[in-house]
């Protein structure tokens, strides 16, 4: 029931997201604060599986004409448009005191910032899901992918979108503009260790 719960307020969120993106606005960006946007590959994959589920829908529509079908099918293009929206409003968000990571809708990950210690480049390709945690390290991956990378002096507890919790102390994370990001915190960043990276284990 607990995971049903958090379900529906992901989709909810996501639905009410469809409203800041109609009128340009970003949830969660304060004054003095900077978002870092990350939809610009993950938006690819949506937009093209929106599609299909036009089409499909459409054709079951012309082929069955079953009511229930169309109240399904609007269903299904309004939550994808809502998973799209809800990327393109809801940011990353670097602020005085706190980094704000996000996934969407389902995933909302504050960090104080005195405890980011250090940050670099760092692109990696996953086959994992799009929210992980395992032996301290997050992933929040976009597209199967990641380019940044944060350690932190202690571990932040971390809230998985179906509710389990754990500690991270390092954070892998994707940005659209990586250096803006490294910009924004002001963290000194050594090189990219591109090579490297993709040989660690994922």
């Amino acid at each position: 029931m607990r995971v049903a719960r958090r379900m529906l307020a992901h989709e909810l969120r996501a639905l009410a997201s469809l409203g800041y993106w109609v009128l340009g606005r970003r949830h969660g960006v304060g004054p003095g604060q900077v978002a870092i946007p990350y939809h610009a590959g993950g938006s690819i994959t949506l937009w093209m599986f929106l599609f299909a589920i036009v089409v499909e829908g459409v054709a079951l529509e012309l082929w069955l004409g079953w009511p229930i079908l169309t109240v399904a099918h609007v269903y299904f293009v309004l939550a994808n448009l809502g998973m799209i929206a809800a990327a393109r409003s809801r940011p990353h968000v670097v602020g005085e005191h706190e980094v704000r990571l996000r996934q969407g809708a389902a995933f909302d990950l504050r960090v104080p910032r005195e405890l980011i210690v250090s940050a670099r480049a760092a692109s990696r390709i996953h086959d994992s899901g799009f929210v992980t945690l395992a032996e301290g390290r997050l992933e929040l991956v976009v597209d199967s992918r990641t380019n940044l990378v944060l350690e932190l002096s202690e571990p932040v507890t971390v809230v998985r979108p179906l509710g389990r919790t754990g500690e991270a102390s390092s954070i892998r994370v994707f940005a659209d503009d990586p250096r803006e990001f490294l910009r924004t915190l002001s963290i000194p960043a050594p090189p990219a260790r591109h090579g490297s990276d993709r040989r660690e284990k994922s």
